[in-house]
């Protein structure tokens, strides 16, 4: 049964469109539904995936896309691949672009392709006057450098990892913060510090599922009905009640996405 204290939850950072969570979808829904999960963000992470994200969000309530290229497939971003998210970033449901960023931990692709991919995504974000979803792992000073010299006008950090230099940093430049499963491992007292000392205006939930699977969730793959797990440890890390964090949440989810009356959108 839905809780009192995490109803009106906005998973902000999941993958609905993964082939693991896609393939019994409606269930996964029902049981975001049932956990107070009411909105979500399916977010791209190729062409194609960035395709279904928009077709998830255009026939199911509540749901919302982002698209872009992982910077794992960085090395394979081409012209028509942008041509490709800017004609899908046209539609309704889109309300970001990403998730894109820096990846030095598994180079999965060189770090200059990364960096060119990075560039791009933010020009596209600054072109169609939408916010870019970051991922960045082990290169937070590399990327707040980028970011400081352009001074983008809109960026959330998707599980976010960094300390709290780097959160000030970020901070400072009106970014916005994810917080999910890894708040849950090890490293996690330092994260949940961050969130912390952040301003409650800069932060935001999400579950990254179908990973980052966060400790006290279901066995097997993470998915948006875990995301009340993650309201209670930044409650109890910023000393607030779960509906104070959940509202609060979802209301920065609401202005940075332009999903407000008040918002533009």
């Amino acid at each position: 049964m839905e809780s009192a204290s995490t109803s009106g939850l906005f998973d902000t950072h999941c993958h609905l469109n993964h082939p693991r969570l896609l393939k019994h979808l409606p269930a996964v829904l029902e049981r975001a539904r049932a956990a107070g999960v009411s909105q979500m963000l399916v977010v791209g992470y190729d062409v194609p995936s960035s395709q279904k994200a928009v077709e998830i969000a255009s026939t199911t309530a509540g749901v919302v896309s982002a698209v872009g290229v992982h910077p794992h497939d960085a090395a394979s971003v081409e012209d028509g691949d942008l041509a490709a998210l800017r004609a899908l970033a046209a539609h309704e449901t889109v309300v970001a672009i990403g998730e894109t960023g820096l990846d030095f931990y598994r180079n999965l692709s060189s770090q200059q392709a990364q960096r060119s991919a990075f560039e791009r995504h933010l020009d596209l974000g600054e072109e169609l006057g939408l916010p870019v979803i970051i991922h960045c792992r082990e290169a937070q000073d590399e990327l707040l450098a980028g970011l400081e010299a352009r001074q983008p006008s809109a960026v959330i950090w998707h599980a976010f990892e960094g300390n709290e230099t780097h959160a000030r940093r970020a901070a400072d430049l009106g970014s916005l913060f994810g917080f999910g499963g890894l708040l849950t491992r090890t490293g996690g007292d330092q994260l949940k510090q961050v969130v912390r000392e952040l301003p409650a205006e800069r932060i935001l939930l999400e579950t990254d599922s179908p990973y980052l699977l966060p400790t006290g969730g279901a066995r097997g793959d993470n998915e948006p009905a875990n995301l009340p797990l993650i309201v209670q440890i930044v409650a109890e890390a910023r000393g607030e009640s779960a509906s104070q964090v959940v509202q609060t949440a979802a209301e920065n989810a609401c202005h940075v996405f332009r999903l407000c009356p008040d918002s533009g959108s």
